[in-house]
């Protein structure tokens, strides 16, 4: 499991809220500066423990207020 530094922007993923979009920190990639900010899905059935945590601590509110999901024009 990865050691969530910071966690900001989240947006749902689709109009059923089954994920969200964040941008995370985690410790173990603090010195490599190309995934020092990277996008990440979570969702609640993610095959990682880190995933289903990070959905959870984002549907409690915990990251700021979940954006909604906005579809993409064609």
């Amino acid at each position: 499991m990865f050691t969530l530094v910071k966690a900001t922007n989240p947006v749902y993923s689709n109009a059923e809220g089954t994920g969200i979009h964040l941008v995370v920190e985690f410790e173990e990639h603090a010195n490599h500066p190309k995934y020092k900010s990277i996008p990440f899905l979570a969702t609640p059935n993610d095959s990682h423990d880190h995933g289903v945590d990070l959905y959870n601590r984002a549907k409690a509110g915990e990251f700021g207020p979940i954006a909604p999901y906005i579809p993409k024009e064609e």
